[in-house]
């Protein structure tokens, strides 16, 4: 193409455009780019109707020359939204003086109306109607319906309906145009899909009134997954889409996917309560089913909902006896809660006092015996396994001799990376050795500088100084030992390693609580005369330091909000090669650790 041309075009300078084609006698129709867009293409992508005029004035065939990628200027217009160009193209085609000739370039069968050409696809199978709604191109769509209704009656290679669409992209008016001025039109829509199914996955209730209004059939109608529309409104906000469709149809509720799902298991994997209680209100005896893998309401709930949600469902009636109702493996929702160490689903489940605790699965084992499988000596494990024994949970029988196995230290898991553990110890043991050093040698309160007690501390006697250097001398020996231990531990065995690390673990236990005892003394020494509430107040901030950290590792073992989130098997392709690739490096690391010695 001309450049001049095509800046023409862009700008929309009709009088540049029509000197250029006098002076160089172009044919238009041979002007194109290298993606086969003639002038009036590039004008329909920009809007300018006068200069789209004049081109159609010199050259009225440009109307019907697709590009590579089969879209007509009627496309390109419609996608762009320009709605008084789009009128332009209609009144053209309209007034064709002789529509056969034009309409052979668009290779349709129909060669006795100029209206052909808004029946033509690109490459993707859309129509210049399919490329408005694509769009959300309201007037357009409008306009175009309005001259042809046979548009509605398209389908593209997507296998999706203009009505399809619009009820999709929440078009309401388009849709009463279909329904209004459209003879015949088609309901197809994406993999199976009606525009029920549409309606319900944006949340539009109007439309979806309308539709069951126009086409009552649609709402029996399932999708390639097996969904009807309530499996896909039930995973939304659209309570009300919900409510309507089972007022008008109670049997979808009933009605399972390919995975065995309902529109009820399907409102608790969404976590949607509120819709999940809705359906159970028109359908009290719908908690009973199950999924493919014998799975109810409450291990659905316990895997995907959190813990409010889960009281939710466990606070209705239909539901209280589904408590102790297993799956097809055998495990009960009390095992399905232990296993993912969910504290407080745990004890909520407990609480109802009509659990079975000593209910086992396929497998022979309790609740009790799932928390103490797969032991990785974590808080939440530890708690889980604390309060099922304060409820008096059982093991079964065979399962009593793996009680040693709580024996075992965390540095024993398999995987442990004793190298950075060490490494860290080793900088903290030297650090807090250097503290304790320097302390000893600044004491709190000076050195007297007179004879004949020169040199010695001017609070020697003061009992909160001999406790400063009681626990500066305990934290500064700890340390340094600590430090030698790590030293020593690098330069033997993986076993004597693990062993001397677990050593020194109590070791820096011992210095951290000598540091904080030696702060608190040595403040408390030198401001008490002075402040003797301020000193007060500095020996409680220094005490709530064991009780806060106790606090808060106990509450973290416990409210694990997202627990059950990290849980789910709604993962996409590419989390799942993840996954794949992280259980193939765990596989090659219990390799490599079962061909060590363990230390236990």
């Amino acid at each position: 193409m001309d450049p001049r041309l095509y800046r023409y075009a862009m700008s929309g300078d009709t009088n540049s455009m029509r000197k250029l084609v006098k002076e160089d006698q172009l044919d238009l129709t041979l002007q194109l780019t290298l993606q086969s867009n003639n002038a009036l293409h590039i004008v329909a992508q920009h809007g300018h109707c006068a200069f789209a005029e004049a081109l159609l004035a010199l050259s009225p065939s440009l109307l019907f020359r697709s590009n590579f990628d089969g879209d007509l200027p009627l496309h390109v217009a419609a996608r762009g939204g320009h709605k008084v160009l789009v009128d332009v193209f209609i009144d053209s085609l309209k007034n064709i003086a002789n529509p056969d000739d034009e309409v052979t370039d668009l290779e349709s069968t129909d060669t006795s109306m100029p209206q052909a050409v808004w029946l033509k696809i690109n490459l993707k199978g859309n129509t210049a109607l399919h490329e408005a709604m694509r769009f959300r191109r309201t007037k357009v769509a409008m306009a175009l319906l309005g001259f042809d209704p046979r548009l509605a009656d398209g389908l593209n290679h997507a296998g999706e309906s203009p009505l399809y669409l619009a009820c999709e992209l929440r078009m309401m008016v388009v849709v009463e145009r279909i329904f209004s001025c459209c003879s015949t039109f088609r309901i197809e829509g994406l993999n199976g899909r009606t525009p029920l199914h549409a309606s319900a996955i944006s949340g539009h209730f109007g439309i979806t009134r309308l539709l069951l209004q126009k086409l009552p059939d649609l709402i029996k109608q399932v999708d390639e997954s097996g969904r009807n529309a309530l499996h896909y409104s039930a995973s939304t906000a659209a309570i009300k889409i919900s409510r309507l469709l089972v007022q008008t149809d109670r049997s979808l509720a009933y009605v399972k996917d390919n995975d065995g799902l309902t529109p009820f298991f399907v409102a608790i994997q969404a976590s949607r309560p509120h819709t999940a209680c809705m359906i159970l209100d028109h359908c009290p005896d719908v908690g009973e089913l199950r999924d493919r893998c014998g799975r109810n309401a409450l291990h659905i709930s316990i895997r995907h909902n959190s813990l409010k949600k889960l009281e939710a469902m466990m606070k209705r009636p239909e539901l209280r006896g589904l408590v102790n109702k297993p799956d097809n493996d055998g495990n009960t929702p009390l095992h399905t809660a232990t296993k993912y160490h969910v504290y407080r689903k745990v004890k909520l489940m407990l609480d109802t006092h009509c659990v079975d605790l000593r209910a086992r699965n396929e497998e022979g084992l309790t609740a009790l015996d799932v928390s103490e499988l797969g032991w990785e000596v974590n808080p939440r494990q530890i708690s889980v396994r604390k309060f099922l024994l304060s409820r008096g949970a059982v093991r079964s029988q065979f399962q009593t001799q793996k009680v040693q196995k709580f024996r075992i230290h965390p540095l024993n898991r398999r995987g442990v990376d004793l190298k950075s553990f060490c490494e860290t110890m080793s900088l903290v043991a030297v650090l807090l050795a250097t503290i304790s050093f320097a302390a000893a040698f600044t004491l709190p309160g000076g050195y007297n500088s007179d004879d004949p007690n020169k040199g010695h501390a001017t609070l020697i006697k003061r009992l909160a100084l001999k406790a400063f250097l009681l626990s500066d001398t305990t934290t500064f020996c700890s340390s340094l030992t600590l430090a030698i231990l790590m030293l020593c531990g690098t330069l033997g065995d993986l076993v004597f390693l693990r062993s001397t690390a677990i050593w020194c673990e109590l070791l820096l236990t011992i210095s951290l609580y000598g540091s904080l005892v030696a702060f608190g003394t040595g403040v408390y020494v030198v401001i008490s005369d002075q402040c003797m509430w301020l000193a007060i107040v500095v020996l409680l901030m220094v005490c709530s330091v064991p009780i806060i950290f106790d606090e808060i590792t106990r509450i973290s073992s416990k409210m694990t909000p997202f627990a059950v989130r990290l849980q789910k098997g709604l993962l996409g392709q590419s989390m799942k090669r993840s996954i794949d690739i992280v259980q193939n490096t765990a596989t090659n690391i219990q390799s490599y650790s079962d061909s060590e010695p363990s230390f236990t």
